[in-house]
């Protein structure tokens, strides 16, 4: 998500680009943007129901 959609970029500029990758995907753009968010504070509870916050060990 993070090569689509920079964590620089705001939240509306990521949806922009985000909303296609996650069409093709099959992701819901609320996913791919948790992701983003998560980027810039690493704040964890921003993936809190997404499928990126199950993935890894565990």
């Amino acid at each position: 998500m993070l090569e689509v959609a920079p964590a620089y970029l705001s939240d509306s500029e990521a949806a922009n680009v985000l909303a296609l990758l996650c069409d093709q995907i099959g992701e819901p753009l609320k996913h791919g943007l948790a992701a983003h968010r998560y980027a810039m504070p690493e704040d964890r509870g921003a993936l809190h129901g997404t499928v990126l916050q199950s993935a890894g060990p565990g």
